[in-house]
């Protein structure tokens, strides 16, 4: 109900701002793309903006809600940047309603952006039918990465199965290593939980845990799922609170760490050990048990001035043109939305996620669905994780929460 209560006085906040004066934008992206094949890929789209005639700007910050923050504050003060790089789902949603979103439906309809991506993600970027924003990669969560030097130095094979990846976990802690990197983070802590819940009962039970189905929430499998997700605590680092994703990789990097549960973003910082299947690897986990995916791209800011929607176009075709998504796929690592892509395109980690969604089921991830289901997977975990709550108390608060 606090939630709520925030989002509706925020909103309100913010309609009053968008009706009382012309806003203007800055005509700057706002992200978090600073992870080194983060940056490669947002190079790319801004060579294709500038190629176009656009005059390159942007604001960075070290996480995705320090710049949702950023842009909502500046939005208020009738300056917001022209758009805003996020996970689309319950972001587009949060902005769409409060009014803050631009109709790019005529821009759309010229680009034929409906036959560049699928129905699905064509779904992702409208909010009621209007285009308001630009899918551009189609980021598979559930990825485990695998620094195969500390793996062999303490005498374990590759896991091919959840039970051998959680029975290597004491081997590899009595050899000195630490088995599992997590940061202090609640979505970071929320990630290991999905993989864990995928072990448990697959996409069927993620989906019925998302969806706030009762009979799920209330289930032993969900119970199950919390205690196996506690018990891993055990094989962590003393130095994971507050700690960074990217500092958390850092950990598999340099030799400290066995496994790192984290989205694609993490595999680009992999180039120094040479390609995927040597030093390192990423594997889908929890194998055969299914894929957590979420639309990642640009939200188009409501802005009056004309130069301000000039750019927001030419920001907005560079964005959306089929090679250029291929291209700054490539250098995140992850998938680009638009179909013309395929999966000889790519190797390492995008080319087993572009196989693996041929034969497997296929489930939106929590950051990807509104902000009711977001919030109350992380509060719920991360209060579980670090003792806050006990498992009753926590699998109660995800009930409440989502049912």
């Amino acid at each position: 109900m606090k939630i709520l209560k925030t989002n509706k006085l925020l909103a309100a906040c913010l309609l009053a701002a968008l009706s009382s004066a012309p806003i203007v934008a800055s005509t700057d992206i706002s992200h978090n793309w600073v992870a080194d094949s983060e940056s490669a890929a947002m190079g790319v789209f801004r060579d294709k903006y500038v190629a176009l005639g656009g005059q390159w700007q942007d604001s960075t910050f070290p996480d995705t809600e320090a710049s949702i923050s950023s842009t909502k504050t500046r939005i208020i003060g009738g300056k917001p940047p022209m758009a805003l790089q996020a996970s689309l789902g319950r972001v587009l949603g949060d902005f769409a309603e409060a009014g803050m979103l631009q109709n790019m439906n005529n821009l759309a309809a010229n680009g034929n952006w409906s036959s560049n991506i699928s129905a699905s993600m064509a779904q992702m970027g409208q909010f009621e039918g209007q285009w308001v924003a630009a899918p551009v990669f189609v980021d598979v969560i559930n990825w485990m990465y695998t620094n195969n030097d500390v793996l062999a130095a303490a005498g374990v094979s590759a896991p091919t199965t959840w039970a051998e990846f959680t029975a290597s976990l004491a081997k590899l802690k009595a050899a000195g290593k630490i088995p599992l990197a997590i940061g202090g983070q609640s979505w970071q802590e929320a990630i290991l939980f999905d993989h864990v819940l995928l072990s448990v009962g697959g996409t069927e039970l993620y989906d019925g845990l998302m969806s706030g189905n009762p009979e799920v929430l209330e289930g032993n499998q969900i119970r199950t799922a919390l205690e196996q997700f506690v018990d891993l605590r055990q094989y962590t680092d003393e130095g994971k609170s507050g700690r960074s994703w990217n500092d958390t990789n850092t950990l598999l990097l340099s030799g400290k760490a066995a496994y790192f549960f984290m989205g694609p973003w993490a595999s680009g910082s992999y180039a120094d050990l040479g390609d995927e299947g040597g030093q390192w690897s990423c594997r889908l986990t929890p194998w055969n048990q299914g894929m957590t995916i979420v639309a990642d791209g640009f939200l188009f800011i409501k802005v009056d001035d004309a130069a301000d929607r000039k750019a927001q176009n030419l920001f907005a075709q560079a964005v959306m043109d089929p090679a250029t998504q291929i291209a700054a796929a490539k250098a995140k690592g992850t998938l680009p939305a638009t179909t013309s892509a395929s999966a000889s395109d790519f190797s390492g980690c995008p080319a087993k996620a572009v196989n693996a969604m041929a034969s497997r089921s296929v489930v939106t991830h929590w950051n990807g669905r509104s902000s009711k289901v977001a919030d109350a997977v992380k509060d719920a975990v991360s209060a579980l994780w670090n003792g806050l709550i006990d498992l009753d108390t926590a699998q109660q608060q995800m009930v409440v929460a989502l049912k």
